[in-house]
């Protein structure tokens, strides 16, 4: 029997480009602002741990395993420190230890759809530096989510 091959499809994907990561205003509807110079961000959504269910009369000799409950994950950002007042209120969130909404906004499907993710959270870790000559100075944040999240595509 002769190959053949796949049909192709070329990609839709995106780079990150345009993308933006905002923190929100607490109590009532939020008001949402992007943390200027935001370089990267990532969102470990959540993990799963196995819960073993394993008894002697298990099937095949087998071991068996339940999904455990939902751990919300941790959101990660760096960025180019400008002393910006959305930059500081990083630190004026986790002094407080304030619960606040976020939200990540990027184009998708080549910029013809909008992907966001809101949820809320709290400042987990907060790193300034290094100080180098000839380079900017970089800012570090990590939000430790509090619970549900909700994805769309628009």
């Amino acid at each position: 029997m002769p190959f053949t091959p796949p049909t192709t499809v070329a990609s839709q994907a995106n780079t990150g480009y345009l993308a933006t990561f905002q923190i929100g205003t607490t109590g009532g509807s939020p008001v949402y602002s992007p943390i200027v110079e935001i370089k990267s961000f990532s969102a470990d959504l959540i993990s799963m741990p196995e819960v073993e269910n394993t008894h002697l009369l298990s099937p095949a000799n087998t071991e068996e395993f339940v999904p455990g409950m939902i751990k919300p994950g941790k959101v990660q950002f760096t960025g180019n420190l400008l002393g910006d007042s959305t930059q500081l209120n990083i630190s004026t969130l986790a002094q407080a230890q304030t619960i606040f909404p976020f939200k990540i906004v990027a184009p998708v499907q080549r910029g013809t759809k909008t992907y966001t993710l809101t949820g809320s959270g709290f400042i987990s870790a907060h790193k300034i530096g290094p100080f180098e000559k000839n380079k900017a100075i970089e800012f570090q944040g990590e939000i430790q989510m509090t619970g549900a999240y909700t994805e769309t595509v628009a």
